[in-house]
């Protein structure tokens, strides 16, 4: 799958979203029917009956909805689809606005994509793209919408969500009960990559995770370590691997860390494409998660659930300061209430 929903994007984190809207100058294509116009830029009929149809078409790539909760589902998500095509033109005009580029991550992305189902080139890439039913263009402008959006966002908006250690134990403390976890570890890592390196580029990689491995032994903070030699997605958190009950973890690895202490950590690991140092950073018995263990989940999801009215409000405030109008017969589920509205599109 290449595509998401764009809710997804915006309220957990980089993904591809299903179906964008191609943006249209709307001095240069008036000829098709138009069905909003977004400041300089308009969305087409044929761009919008696109998006409906990638969503049908996405759910029935789920394959595990009845006909009735696939037609309801189709009902649901359609509803807002117009104001998703709004919201992600809003983004995009912004993030140019900005001076953000999009060009390298695009790269960066296709390249994940081809490491990760391990094809020898891009045109073996871009063949299975084809495959599933996507063109490239597609994919490739699925990408540069996601990335712009989330930079704007980002921002904008992702650092106005402040979440209070009072407010982390308030929430701690009412609803112990659902931190009851089995027996097991929560971990730290520090990743270098290797996979599809020069030998130069490999002992280049190498050095870097030893220089890591150095600085962690003669006690540097672990995650001030891996913010700054980690590179997996992990090294914004300080390289936090998760937390892993028994059976999670592959089990060369989980043999490697069952001989850990508290506070450990392993020597150079070398695993498929990376190097590795893994540390034990907490261990637990088994029953309620303590605090400590607890925490980052609780903020986590503290984050998420008070990112969403912030993302809501934003997104509002940029229609009301921009033009945004939706045609006859359609309609902008974003769009904001009229109370709210500094002045009405006539």
């Amino acid at each position: 799958m290449f595509r998401k929903p764009l809710k997804t994007l915006l309220f957990s984190g980089l993904v591809l979203i299903p179906g964008f809207a191609v943006i249209a100058s709307a001095q240069t294509r008036n000829v098709e029917s138009i069905v909003a116009w977004v400041n300089n830029d308009i969305i087409l009929k044929s761009e919008y009956d696109k998006r409906l149809s990638e969503i049908r078409e996405e759910l029935k790539r789920n394959g595990k909805l009845q006909p009735a909760q696939m037609e309801q589902a189709f009902n649901d998500q359609a509803k807002r689809a117009l104001a998703q095509m709004i919201d992600e033109t809003l983004l995009l005009q912004q993030a140019k606005e900005m001076g953000i580029s999009a060009d390298i991550e695009v790269l960066k992305a296709l390249e994940r994509m081809r490491q990760e189902r391990k094809l020898e080139s891009m045109e073996a890439l871009e063949k299975e793209i084809v495959s599933q039913g996507y063109t490239v263009d597609d994919v490739r402008q699925n990408i540069r919408t996601q990335y712009l959006s989330s930079q704007v966002l980002q921002r904008e908006v992702y650092g106005r969500v402040v979440i209070t250690n009072d407010e982390i134990h308030k929430y701690y403390d009412e609803h112990q009960k659902d931190f009851d976890r089995p027996a097991g570890i929560h971990l730290r890592e520090i990743t270098v990559l290797t996979e599809n390196r020069g030998p130069e580029e490999f002992a280049s990689q190498k050095k870097k995770i030893e220089e890591a491995l150095a600085a962690v032994k003669k006690g540097d903070d672990f995650g001030a370590t891996a913010a700054k030699y980690s590179e997996s997605q992990t090294a914004a958190e300080g390289g936090d691997f998760g937390f892993f009950t028994k059976g999670e973890l592959s089990s060369g690895l989980e043999e490697i860390v069952s001989k850990l202490d508290k506070g450990q950590v392993t020597d150079v690991l070398t695993v498929q494409g990376a190097f590795m140092i893994i540390k034990l950073d907490d261990k637990h018995n088994g029953g309620i998660l303590p605090f400590e263990l607890a925490q980052k989940e609780v903020q986590d999801l503290l984050w998420r659930k008070a990112l969403d009215p912030k993302i809501k409000d934003y997104l509002t405030k940029l229609r009301n300061d921009g033009f945004v109008k939706v045609a006859e017969g359609y309609s902008d589920a974003g769009a904001p209430q009229s109370a709210e509205k500094v002045s009405e599109v006539k």
